[in-house]
């Protein structure tokens, strides 16, 4: 389902009508949802987030999104485009711990 990134929150969406889509957040534990047009263009959020921000888990997710387009283009093995990708990325201590390992990628 396509993903939608505001102010370091990530939706996923949930519905769409002929004017309005709508965006739920990805924990089930949080109420917030956001409304948008067609385009994608911010209208307005339904409730408040109950959490902070999970900026690294904003960071795996695109850490293994990479790798995961790399291994469908390349023919690297997924070990070694791990360990490159792990390299080059600029990554907090945080986000290092909540790394998914090469095993469950």
């Amino acid at each position: 389902k396509p993903l939608l990134l505001i102010d370091e929150y990530v939706f996923k969406l949930n519905k769409n009508t002929t004017t309005t889509k709508y965006w739920i957040y990805t924990l089930n534990e949080c109420s917030a949802k956001v409304h948008t047009d067609l385009n994608s263009q911010f209208i307005k959020i339904v409730d408040d987030h109950n959490h902070f921000p999970e900026k690294e888990q904003l960071e795996v997710r695109e850490f293994r999104e990479k790798v995961k387009q790399r291994a469908i283009h390349e023919t690297t093995p997924i070990p070694r485009i791990y360990d490159e990708e792990c390299a080059k990325a600029m990554l907090s201590n945080a986000t290092i711990a909540a790394l998914p390992s090469e095993r469950e990628m």
